[in-house]
């Protein structure tokens, strides 16, 4: 028999069972008996089924499939967390549908809609071009990741406490500055929280300090240039000083 041609009826003669009984092992499978369970499985192993996922998606309108959007794969954090996101695949059974959207907002929007288009089950965004009241007119399950989150779930780690205890451990090295390096942060992103959690440590320890707040740009080479550029200055400003430094993130480990 053609195994890429079987079909439910195939396998209903082959085990005596009727279509609807087999149409019921793949959708609810806990609704037969074991043993009608493992009649079913063995014959399809003897006949090699291959289960047609696109039917299957037709019939119950499911596909299984989440979409991501991230904004590049160059920093660390965000091939990282698509990493992970990757590899619970083998416990949820969700497959991912990908895209990196380069911080361009129409980009971005013409990706949401190719997603769409696949009958995704949800999304899940680590970008920031979108706002939240914007993703959720697509009235589609969202999670968003350390972004503005007004108006979709969201995972956030705490900013202001990673900051605050980040920026002790610098003041506790004795250095006569701590420098926080940021990009601009609106205060409606979890992000905004280090800025935050940095400023308030050193107003309450009357530590000398200065923020820096610069657009970083969106590109490998671009960052490096604008961290080069902040080295030097700093370098003029506090010549012979101790100084410690607080990144809201690390791109060119290569620059101090």
């Amino acid at each position: 028999m053609d195994k890429n041609k079987i079909t439910f009826a195939d396998i209903a003669k082959y085990t005596n069972f009727s279509k609807t009984t087999i149409s019921r092992y793949f959708n609810n499978p806990d609704s037969l008996t074991l043993e009608n369970q493992e009649i079913i499985a063995k014959a399809l192993v003897d006949l090699d089924y291959r289960e047609n996922k696109l039917a299957k998606v037709f019939a119950n309108g499911k596909s299984e499939f989440v979409g991501i959007i991230v904004p590049n794969l160059y920093l660390h954090y965000y091939a990282e967390m698509l990493n992970q996101i990757l590899n619970t695949y083998e416990k949820f059974g969700y497959k991912f549908l990908v895209f990196v959207s380069n911080n361009k907002e129409e980009t971005e929007r013409q990706y949401i809609k190719e997603l769409l288009a696949y009958k995704i089950e949800g999304m899940i965004i680590l970008s920031h071009t979108i706002s939240s009241e914007e993703l959720a007119s697509y009235d589609i399950p969202i999670v968003v990741i350390e972004r503005e989150d007004k108006y979709v779930n969201s995972v956030n780690t705490d900013n202001y406490f990673g900051a605050v205890q980040g920026t002790s451990l610098l003041y506790k090295n004795k250095c006569d500055v701590l420098l926080h390096i940021n990009s601009i942060v609106p205060e409606d992103v979890p992000a905004y929280g280090r800025i935050k959690g940095f400023q308030d440590i050193c107003k309450e320890y009357n530590i000398k300090h200065e923020l820096i707040v610069r657009e970083l740009e969106h590109s490998y080479d671009e960052i490096n240039d604008c961290m080069l550029e902040i080295y030097e200055y700093i370098k003029k400003k506090y010549p012979n000083q101790k100084k410690a430094y607080f990144f809201l993130m690390t791109p060119m480990q290569t620059v101090y």
